[in-house]
C-alpha cells in the first residue's frame, strides 16, 4: 500500500455548514518524483475533492468531508452513500500531471481490500478524462495484446513487465477511460488527467521503470499478484470530450460530462453528492439563492441536500461530474 487508507472518523458534534449549497474544499498539492509543472513545482497531484479534503466553516472553523459526512450522513452522501459507505465521504477526485512515468501498477477491489486491510478498507475502481496529452504522452491501459494470462502473471510476479509487454495508447485530450480494480495501468510522460475515484490510495506497485524503491514508495508484488486481472484492460468509453451513451456508469462511481453547448440541471435530491469540476474552461453553478463561479480546474461538492443545481459551462468549456452509480 502506498499511503495511509481512508477511515471513518467519530462525528463531531453536530453540521458546521449549510448544505443545501455547494461547498468548496480547498485542494490538497502531493509532491511526487514525476510531476510536471502544470500544478505547481514538484507537485505531482492535487485533491480536488475527497474524504480528507478540508472545507471552511462560516465562523473560520474547518471540518474535512469525512468528518462532516459523519455527522450530517445523507444530507452529505445521500442514499447511495450511506448503502456504499455508511457516514463516510464516498468519492475522491483528483488533477495528476506526469512529466514522466508513473508506476506501472494495479488497484484491489473491495473485496481484496477488505481482506488483506481490514472491514473498512476500500478498494479502487476509477475512471480518467484525459485534459491535455503533449506530443508523445501515453498511457498503459494493461497487458499487451495476445499475452497469455500465464505469462502476464509471471511478469508480475517478478516485476518484469515492460513496455514491450503492455497495451499502450496515446493520451488524447478529451477521451475517457474506464480503469476498474485489477487493471494493470500507467499514465506517461506529458498526460495531464482528471481522476474520478473510490476513496482509497490503495496502490500496488508493479514496477517505478528503473527508480529505486524505497520506503515511501516500495514495490508491492505479492499484493498486486492477487489483486491483477490478467485478462483486462481500461476501456475507453468517450472521446472528443463526450460520454457514450452520455454517462459512464462504473460499478462503484459514475461520470458526466456537461459541456457549453448543453448545460444542465442536477437534481441530487437525497441520493449521492456531486463533485462538480471545471475540467476545461470556467463554470457557474445556479441554485436557490445562490451562485458560485467555478475557474478552470476549480472543484465545487454538490451535497445531497442540495435539491436542483444548473451546471453552465462557458461556451467551450466542460464541467466533469462525479457522483455515485445510479
Amino acid at each position: 500500500m502506498s499511503d495511509a487508507m481512508l477511515t471513518a472518523v467519530e462525528p463531531p458534534s453536530e453540521p458546521p455548514v449549510d448544505l443545501t449549497r455547494p461547498l468548496r474544499p480547498r485542494p490538497a498539492p502531493s509532491l511526487r518524483p514525476w510531476a510536471g509543472t502544470r500544478l505547481g513545482e514538484g507537485v505531482g497531484e492535487v485533491w480536488a475533492a475527497g474524504p480528507a479534503s478540508i472545507v471552511t466553516w462560516p465562523d473560520g472553523g474547518t471540518t474535512s468531508l469525512d468528518e462532516l459526512a459523519a455527522t450530517a450522513g445523507e444530507d452529505l452522501v445521500g442514499s447511495a452513500g450511506i448503502d456504499a459507505l455508511g457516514r463516510r465521504f464516498p468519492l475522491l477526485a483528483k488533477l495528476i500531471d506526469a512529466a514522466e512515468w508513473l508506476s506501472l501498477q494495479v488497484h484491489p477491489d473491495d473485496a481484496l481490500a477488505r481482506r488483506l486491510y481490514g472491514p473498512d478498507a476500500v478498494g479502487k475502481d476509477e475512471a480518467w478524462l484525459l485534459l491535455e496529452g503533449r506530443p508523445g504522452a501515453r498511457l498503459v491501459v494493461g497487458p499487451a495484446p495476445g499475452l497469455a494470462p500465464e505469462a502476464v502473471m509471471t511478469a508480475v510476479a517478478s516485476g518484469g513487465l515492460g513496455l514491450e509487454r503492455l497495451e499502450v495508447h496515446d493520451a488524447v485530450p478529451g477521451d475517457v477511460l474506464d480503469v476498474p480494480a485489477g487493471t494493470i495501468h500507467a499514465i506517461g510522460p506529458g498526460a495531464f488527467v482528471y481522476e474520478l475515484e473510490q476513496p482509497s490510495d490503495l496502490t500496488f506497485r508493479i514496477s517505478d521503470w528503473g527508480r529505486p524503491a524505497t520506503t515511501a514508495r516500495p514495490l508491492h508484488l505479492d499484493e498486486a499478484c492477487q489483486a491483477v486481472i490478467a485478462s483486462q484492460r481500461a476501456r475507453i468509453v468517450g472521446s472528443g470530450w463526450r460520454l457514450d451513451g452520455g454517462a459512464l456508469d462504473a460499478r462503484r462511481l459514475r461520470l458526466e460530462l456537461v459541456s457549453g453547448d448543453s448545460p444542465t440541471t442536477r437534481r441530487p435530491a437525497g441520493r449521492s453528492p456531486e463533485i462538480v469540476t471545471a475540467a476545461r474552461g470556467a463554470v457557474t453553478l445556479r441554485g436557490d439563492g445562490w451562485t458560485e463561479r467555478l475557474a478552470a480546474l476549480e472543484t465545487a461538492v454538490l451535497p445531497a441536500a442540495v435539491t436542483t443545481c444548473d451546471v453552465v459551462p462557458d461556451t467551450g468549456a466542460v464541467a466533469a461530474v462525479g457522483s455515485l452509480p445510479r
